[in-house]
């Protein structure tokens, strides 16, 4: 009876190592990368120590804190993109110049409802991301890998900044190497699949460890 109490309790145990472990392992998840918004400011109210502020370029509306970065002249009329700066106290929104044209890598080609087709640009200077929607005479293909590229950028009557004409790009040939496989999410601030595997090497002999001590224990209170 006492051995049969002994597993009983060991095993049990050694479960609830096993969970604590694939607890503590599971992968977190990843803030996604803000998507900078282009175009004239149509609107804009400069936040107080009391009060949020606001801004509208195009036809978007952004909050604004007393800690994001704002001109130091009313921005209204002109042609700007509102980005996030992440600062030793945390992130913050800023104001910058619409760089013209816009040049960087091109991650692919999407769709964003009534605004058409969105090209989804990653800039070196500034550094931005920018979905850029694309005019309709655009004719820009994206050939699926590595492509390079500059834009002239345009404004459509609400304001909202698009890109007009391609002024040059460069498509990078693939590699003789075997090409991995697109990542499907964006990555994850935690180790998932390093944790998942030290759990695996810690759970594994823990459990056998446990069983046997149960075990001999049981067999010595038998005796």
């Amino acid at each position: 009876m006492r051995s049969e109490r002994f597993l009983r309790r060991s095993s049990a145990t050694a479960g609830a190592a096993l969970a604590l472990l694939l607890g503590w392992a599971a992968p977190g998840s990843a803030e996604p990368p803000y998507i900078a918004t282009c175009g004239t400011v149509r609107a804009f109210s400069e936040p107080t120590p009391t009060a949020l502020g606001s801004a509208t370029i195009g036809t978007a509306t952004f909050a604004l804190h007393p800690g994001d970065r704002l001109p130091s002249t009313t921005p209204l009329g002109a042609a700007l993109c509102i980005n996030r700066t992440v600062t030793t106290s945390g992130p913050v929104l800023t104001l910058i110049a619409m760089p013209s044209p816009i040049c960087g890598e091109v991650l692919g080609i999407g769709t964003a409802g009534q605004r058409g087709a969105v090209i989804d640009i990653v800039t070196t200077t500034p550094d931005l991301r920018i979905g850029l929607p694309a005019s309709a005479n655009l004719g820009f293909v994206f050939p699926g890998r590595s492509t390079l590229a500059c834009f002239e950028v345009g404004l459509d009557a609400n304001g909202n900044a698009l890109a007009t004409r391609v002024m040059g790009a460069t498509v990078t040939a693939p590699s003789a190497m075997p090409t991995p496989a697109p990542i499907s999410g964006l990555p994850s601030t935690a180790t998932g699949g390093t944790l998942d595997g030290f759990a695996a090497l810690v759970v594994g002999p823990s459990a056998a460890i446990l069983v046997l001590t149960s075990l001999r224990r049981g067999r010595h209170n038998g005796s």
